[in-house]
């Protein structure tokens, strides 16, 4: 085994001693004691983990040396004045702040046998205190050290540090002060009010309220416990109205060189950023939107987010609703029940359903676009008609109240991507062709990944100086369809299909009262700030399948609302599924006798192949939605056509007309000839 030199420190004589050694015995290593006459059996032992060493016969003890100690400002030649035990939420001891004289620090972690480890090595800090400031209910204040917070818990304040001194606040101390109040007192120089600075601005979002104290009459560099010291009027009784009357923390940025305040180096990163944790709404406030938050029963609005190193403010002129500042005025306390009649009123109003339950379908489906960060589907709304049916008045009703509506009258793939990722809108679409020619095949592959969280969308983002990234979206957002176009089949069984009809009653159709709309929207936003922390209701499936996943949401948002209705609902889902089966079971036999009425006509042949149905009933499809000629051969044998052969020796189909017939009266199908002579007359 090679030699190794290890310097000891003896602190009576107050000098560096050197051995060398080459045994060992576990993990420590054995040398002869230079402190004794030691000169046949090796009696000191060196812990090089703990750089302490013992002999275990003239009884001397102490630490190795280290020159990297003298770079830090530590030193051999101290003597200990003070210690700090930082514990865990359970109390429990993780470590110790030692604090010297003259002054220096140094910091050492337990081992389990009542003896120290010089080293954190495997230690997660945590502030000064823990479990005493996780218990407040008091502010808690933050100084520069622990002396000043020892001086502080004297006269009966919860106050905590981080360990070592400015600088050196982590982000993971901040959820222990979540929504807590904060007065951040700064030492009285250039480093302690940056440190309180970067501490408040990582804070931000997080605690209910930050203050900001500057304590009056202190020289450079002094401190709260020179404060107290300076003069006997300097009580617990003048801080607690100092901190009654000090501002509210405001992110600043400092001269390195004066504290007057003035912007001269940026301490943080500006972003932009519309959507932020705990968010309830967006605010337009004195020209500028800003966000808002409730905590603790309050409503807060702040102008910027700060997390880390980054300052985030909302994108401003967003094409959504914003709200008015005035909702900071609103009570939390909300009638729900009240509120559920008058959005279904709101409807009624101004929007001519084909059926009655529709009304309830679109109540449950706006409350649930305000919790819709709790939901892990979402169902889109297909309103579907010819022209003047009332689509686009659904789309205008549903965009004055649903949770940060964006209503568009034309969609490429870049707006409804740059929409969903930027600040998660409920999307109403007025008009859209993803079927046919001129059909935007992108698009709809888009549009059904916005119903299930999680779904991601690739996007490649170009790199002129690089390599190109792949990069993966979630698009989960609400949406609404409104069009006479229709829709490929597998975002239609992501759908609630209303089918509209022109209006029978003119009234319907008058102005929206904004007033009204606002108010509902406002009672919404509270709606939304007292469940948003609130568990989802559990219940059992109310449906199979797809209509499940799609209609849950709706049935979850009626257990919040209007739980006495829940039968009711129950119903209005049964009666989708029964539905969903005719169609499920006639759709594509449908299509397959239009098809073949289509060829008959156009042929006047009543002989046909399986391919040329085959080519019309695919001729909108994609190629991963077609249906196989196998598939349509099987479904035309059960419509009752009988086979036949062509001259060429070809297998086909023969067309008889009595049986065409009745077919095109069961699945009401017409012919493009009298559907013109019908428009015509």
């Amino acid at each position: 085994m090679k030699s190794r030199i290890f310097h000891l420190w003896d602190n009576q004589a107050r000098r560096i001693v050197s051995v060398e050694t080459t045994k060992k015995e576990g993990k420590n290593w054995i040398a002869l004691c230079p402190f004794h006459p030691d000169k046949n059996r090796p009696n000191l032992y060196i812990d090089e983990v703990k750089e302490k060493y013992h002999c275990f016969t003239c009884n001397r003890n102490g630490f190795l040396y280290n020159p990297k100690y003298r770079k830090l400002k530590y030193s051999y030649h101290r003597n200990i004045a003070a210690t700090y035990n930082y514990k865990d939420e359970e109390g429990n001891l993780l470590y110790q702040v030692v604090r010297y004289n003259p002054k220096g620090f140094s910091q050492r972690r337990p081992d389990g046998n009542d003896d120290w480890i010089w080293n954190m090595k495997g230690v997660n800090p945590v502030p000064y205190h823990l479990p005493e400031v996780i218990q407040s209910v008091e502010p808690v204040l933050i100084v520069e050290g622990e002396k000043d917070v020892e001086s502080l818990r004297r006269m009966g304040f919860t106050a905590t540090t981080s360990p070592m001194g400015a600088g050196k606040w982590k982000p993971s101390y901040n959820k222990y002060l979540k929504d807590k109040e904060v007065i951040l007192i700064p030492d009285n120089d250039q480093p302690g009010y940056q440190h309180c600075q970067r501490i408040g601005q990582s804070l931000r979002g997080i605690a209910n309220k930050i203050k900001w104290l500057k304590l009056p009459g202190l020289e450079e560099k002094e401190d709260i416990s020179d404060w107290f010291e300076k003069e006997k009027g300097n009580t617990k009784e003048k801080l607690l109205q100092l901190i009654k009357e000090a501002p509210d923390f405001i992110p600043e940025k400092y001269d390195k060189k004066e504290r007057t305040g003035k912007s001269v180096n940026p301490i943080l990163k500006n972003r932009t950023k519309s959507i932020v944790p705990d968010l309830i709404h967006l605010v337009r406030d004195q020209e500028r939107t800003k966000y808002l938050f409730c905590k603790n029963g309050q409503w807060i609005i702040e102008e910027y987010f700060i997390k880390d190193d980054k300052r985030y403010s909302p994108k401003q002129n967003l094409p959504i609703k914003i709200l008015n500042p005035n909702i900071i005025n609103r009570s939390l306390n909300l009638d729900i029940a009240r509120l559920t009649t008058e959005i279904d009123a709101f409807i009624k109003s101004y929007l001519e359903m084909p059926l009655d339950s529709d009304y309830l379908v679109l109540s449950m489906w706006i409350f649930h676009t305000y919790l819709i960060e709790k939901f892990n589907t979402t169902p889109i709304l297909y309103f579907y008609g010819v022209k003047e049916t009332g689509k686009s008045r659904a789309g205008e009703v549903l965009s004055e109240l649903a949770f940060r509506a964006q209503r568009l009258t034309s969609l490429t793939e870049a707006t409804l991507f740059r929409s969903v990722e930027l600040f998660k809108p409920t999307l109403i679409i007025d008009e859209i062709k993803l079927l046919g020619k001129g059909g935007n095949q992108g698009l709809a592959d888009l549009i059904k990944t916005t119903y299930k969280r999680g779904l991601k969308v690739s996007r490649i983002n170009l790199n002129k100086y690089g390599e190109d990234q792949i990069e993966y979206y979630d698009t989960f957002t609400p949406l609404v369809i409104c069009t006479t176009e229709s829709i490929p089949d597998i975002i239609e069984s992501r759908c609630i299909l209303f089918i509209m009809q022109k209006n029978s009653n003119p009234q319907i159709e008058r102005k929206i009262d904004i007033k009204w709309a606002n108010d509902l929207r406002e009672r919404l936003t509270v709606f939304r700030a007292n469940y948003m922390s609130q568990e989802l209701p559990e219940a059992q499936h109310i449906a199979r399948g797809r209509l499940n996943e799609i209609m849950f949401p709706l049935y979850q948002a009626l257990l919040m609302t209007e739980p006495e209705r829940k039968s009711e609902f129950i119903d209005i889902v049964k009666q989708i599924q029964k539905n969903k089966n005719n169609e499920e079971g006639m759709g594509l036999e449908a299509e397959i006798v239009k098809a073949i009425n289509d060829e008959y006509r156009e042929n006047q042949d009543r002989q046909f192949l399986t391919q040329a149905i085959s080519k019309r009933i695919n001729e909108f499809r994609s190629e991963n939605e077609a249906i196989s000629d196998r598939a349509i051969n099987h479904r035309i044998r059960r419509l009752g056509f009988s086979k036949a052969r062509f001259r060429n020796g070809r297998m086909g189909f023969y067309i008889n007309t009595e049986r065409l017939s009745s077919l095109k009266n069961k699945y009401q199908i017409g012919d493009k000839t009298e559907a013109s002579e019908a428009y015509e007359a």
